[in-house]
């Protein structure tokens, strides 16, 4: 009996030391898609805070530098024209306006 019991705790000792996955494989990272600048001018149209949205805006117009520089320029221009509005009414149709852009 005290022979299986050393053979078991043998086995145990070699499975724990070996493991059973392949060595060196590197979890896998998910990264959820990143927001759509459209819609969050969609939703600053629609009456969501510029203030609460801005910072978000402001990322997605930048990660749009990289495939269409053009565009993102002209974006940011109008990003800058957006956060300097002061009235509700201006800022949701400057939103609108830059939503269309897109």
């Amino acid at each position: 009996m005290s022979r299986m019991i050393r053979e078991l705790g043998l086995l145990s000792l070699v499975a724990l030391v070996l493991g059973c996955g392949v060595a060196g494989e590197a979890p896998v990272r998910v990264t959820p898609p990143a927001s759509d600048a459209k819609e969050t001018l969609q939703q600053i149209a629609g009456g969501s805070s510029l203030k609460a949205l801005k910072q978000q805006l402001y990322q997605e117009i930048e990660g749009l530098r990289e495939a269409q520089p053009e565009k993102a320029a002209e974006l940011m221009a109008d990003f800058e024209k957006l956060v300097q509005e002061k009235d509700p009414a201006a800022v949701r149709a400057q939103a609108s306006m830059m939503a269309e852009k897109l």
